[in-house]
């Protein structure tokens, strides 16, 4: 690819990119405003919007973990990595992990609660679903930050040839020597991924199966089949299964990224961002226009700048 046309590249890279960094920034950033202020107003925070806030904090960081990283990118290499990548890399990892753990156990907590199964381990997790979610959560991420104790290790190692003072390896750039060790994290990112998309699956057949079962009484008792249930349960399965498309989406960017960062291909490593941040971007729009309070929150701020246009 000549200079040229890689210029012209990099230059609709970063309108796309800046972009979708503008959308996520602004939307993950309302959530955590609009919950933010009525856990203030309350003193009190209920478990989906503490579960969406979470989720939009660590969405938020992400964008911002991005951004500096695409920006320090241009940097000269004669800069230590250690201020140049690691901080930047090992914040995505467990902002990125968080936030999904944060959303997979939001759609647990959706399916339970609007899920009707007459099952007695079914009806026990109804009946404590708001103190096992929260638990469960925080058991994920130690979980998941205990795991990476190793591939941390690993990856400060195999990252030694990046300090300035010590030489580098025979025919190894500085930057191939800082960027290669990423790939330690390959396994246990694709592990967290699966589990998720498991368990938000497993949800979504839950929800698909209760719908079902419902509709087929509905039917029976000859009252019709657009309740206020139905509607609640088709809602909430349409922002499941955006949830598990932009998974598939994010699950695409991880392997590309694995594959730009054994084959230092920079044009896969910038669709990579594109994938991921398009994630956390395009997402919230869906939690947004599912939840009521947001939703109305939106509505009328959308109203007053039109109004004052």
């Amino acid at each position: 690819m000549t200079s040229d046309n890689t210029f012209k590249v990099d230059i609709l890279y970063w309108v796309i990119f800046g972009t979708l960094f503008l959308i996520g920034i602004l939307e993950n950033g309302f959530i955590v405003v609009v919950n933010g202020l009525q856990w203030l107003q309350n003193r009190k925070i209920i478990l989906c919007d503490f579960l969406l806030t979470s989720t939009s904090i660590f969405r938020f960081i992400m964008q911002l973990d991005l951004l500096l990283f695409n920006v320090l990118y241009y940097f000269p290499e004669d800069i230590p990595c250690i201020y140049r990548v690691d901080l930047t890399f090992f914040s995505w990892i467990f902002s990125n992990a968080i936030s999904h753990w944060c959303a997979t156990w939001l759609s647990v907590f959706y399916c339970v609660k609007v899920a009707n199964f007459a099952n007695p381990l079914f009806l026990w997790l109804k009946a404590r679903v708001n103190m096992l979610v929260p638990r469960l959560l925080g058991l994920s991420i130690a979980v998941f930050i205990v795991s990476c104790l190793p591939s941390m290790v690993c990856y400060f190692g195999r990252t030694k040839w990046c300090n300035l003072t010590e030489p580098l390896l025979e025919n190894a750039s500085r930057r191939e020597a800082c960027g290669t060790p990423g790939i330690i994290f390959l396994p246990i990112q694709i592990s967290e991924y699966v589990i998720n998309v498991f368990l938000s699956t497993i949800a979504f057949i839950l929800l698909l199966v209760s719908l079902w079962k419902h509709t087929k009484s509905l039917k029976k008792s000859g009252v019709g089949v657009k309740d206020l249930s139905t509607q609640v349960h088709i809602k909430v399965m349409a922002c499941l299964l955006l949830w598990l498309f932009f998974s598939l989406l994010d699950f695409v960017g991880l392997i590309i990224y694995a594959n730009t960062t054994l084959n230092r291909l920079k044009l896969e490593g910038q669709l990579t961002d594109l994938l991921m941040s398009a994630f956390s971007s395009i997402h919230p729009i869906t939690l947004i226009l599912t939840n009521p309070k947001l939703k109305e929150k939106s509505t009328c701020i959308i109203k007053k700048c039109m109004l004052r246009s």
